[in-house]
């Protein structure tokens, strides 16, 4: 699987609107039983060192089998976690994207539903403006 952002916790972080510092941005809505700190609470260098949102998924020693043997681990970081959580309902286990996951038939299933879903989609409506207004 791809990298996610180089690695949970590696490089990247958000704050959402209401102060939550999350390692991915899609985080707390796809995992939704890991609590995200809050920058109203504790600071950012706090956050980004000690946090376990933060440092539940960092690293490589969380890996599950087949991760934790591959020697990719250190190259895709286990792939992305939210994807695990939305297609397996844990974000511990190995993403289903790669093809060694267990839960690879998960993906498969996915993609074969996506390319044969029937041509029903409704046209396109792109909105135009007839005269662009001034600046």
């Amino acid at each position: 699987p791809k990298p996610c952002l180089n690695g949970w916790g590696q490089r990247y972080l958000t704050v959402n609107p209401i102060g939550d510092v999350l390692p991915c941005p899609t985080a707390s809505s796809a995992i939704p039983d890991l609590r995200f700190e809050n920058v109203r609470t504790h600071n950012l260098d706090w956050i980004w060192r000690e946090s376990e949102s933060f440092n539940r998924f960092r690293g490589t020693e969380w890996m599950p089998e087949p991760c934790r043997s591959c020697p990719q681990k250190e190259i895709d970081f286990g792939g992305c976690r939210c994807q695990a959580a939305l297609l397996t309902r844990n974000a511990a286990n190995t993403d289903p994207v790669c093809e060694l996951s267990p839960d690879r038939a998960v993906t498969d299933a996915v993609l074969c539903d996506a390319n044969s879903s029937s041509d029903d989609w409704p046209e396109w409506t792109y909105r135009t403006n007839p005269s662009p207004l001034p600046v």
